[in-house]
């Protein structure tokens, strides 16, 4: 399985998902991350959250707003709100769901500092969610692309 991880640039949350789930995924499976609107960026933040979890994540910028979807990819955005709507990414015949969940490095009024309980509670609703991805998989539910969307959806509901 081949996953596209979406967010919007210097979000935190496709850096988290692609770092999950490279680290969790069999062989022959992988993801990457793009932003909406820039590339994703790392923050240190991120990658020592990661580093404490036993996970490498890579680093720098990855994905840029022009850079297609590769045939048979699942995109999975990963924004609070929305639905991919309006994401050069989510064409028509995408297999698409929408994971939404808060950024817990959004800086209010340039003032906020992280919070690592925040970021914390992020990590493992993604990591939650890309474990029960990779069990459908396993199941060979990805096989299925109506019932993989529909288990896309209800993944994303789900809050450990």
């Amino acid at each position: 399985m081949e996953v596209l991880f979406l967010g919007k640039g210097n979000d935190c949350r496709p850096l988290l998902a692609e770092a999950i789930f490279n680290h969790l995924a069999p062989a022959g499976s992988r993801a990457r991350r793009v932003g909406c609107d820039q590339p994703c960026a790392s923050s240190a933040e991120v990658l020592a959250l990661l580093e404490r979890q036993g996970i490498c994540a890579q680093q720098g910028t990855a994905g840029c707003t022009d850079e297609g979807v590769d045939p048979g990819e699942v995109v999975i955005t990963v924004c609070s709100a929305g639905n991919g709507a309006g994401c050069p990414h989510c064409r028509p015949g995408t297999q698409h769901a929408h994971w939404g969940v808060h950024d817990p490095l959004q800086r209010r009024f340039g003032a906020r500092a992280c919070n690592d309980a925040e970021l914390i509670d992020v990590y493992h609703i993604l990591r939650a969610r890309i474990e029960r991805l990779l069990a459908l998989v396993q199941s060979g539910a990805d096989a299925d692309g109506p019932r993989l969307h529909r288990e896309l959806e209800r993944i994303g509901k789900f809050l450990p």
